[in-house]
């Protein structure tokens, strides 16, 4: 076997997965999903957006994201719209509620996730961001 092996990518996989573990840890008694929440924090970082918009920030399938909007509608954290300029075009927004229950999700979400990332040094972060960035560009352009 060559040095140029898969382990890369099993380690990635594991990686994820433990990192998805801690991202729903960092959620517990938020009320949110993580669908929920990242579905929230692009609203409230980017402002109101298409539901088309919004599938590509929050990396979900279609029927799933159906099910968000849904389930944020209901919970009074987000709210919809009609784009002024194109009818058929649903807008979402985050509801005054919805800025408050993201705001202390994401307090808590920050802190745990923080102290994950904090094994790296700044530098060691920098440099894994670079690669992943350069890593996810190449492969966006293979398909």
């Amino acid at each position: 076997m060559t040095d140029k092996n898969l382990k890369t990518l099993i380690v990635l996989f594991k990686t994820q997965k433990n990192l998805n573990r801690h991202i729903k840890k960092s959620l517990q008694g938020s009320g949110l999903s993580v669908n929920e929440f990242a579905a929230l924090e692009a609203l409230y970082n980017k402002g109101d957006l298409s539901v088309n918009e919004l599938l590509n920030y929050v990396l979900i399938p279609n029927s799933s994201m159906t099910y968000v909007v849904s389930s944020l509608t209901k919970k009074g954290y987000i709210e919809d719209y009609l784009k002024p300029t194109d009818q058929r075009i649903k807008c979402l927004k985050i509801s005054a509620v919805g800025r408050v229950v993201f705001t202390r999700a994401y307090e808590k979400h920050y802190a745990h996730i923080r102290k994950q990332f904090d094994v790296l040094t700044s530098e060691e972060e920098a440099q894994l961001v670079t690669l992943l960035k350069k890593l996810g560009h190449s492969l966006e352009g293979s398909i």
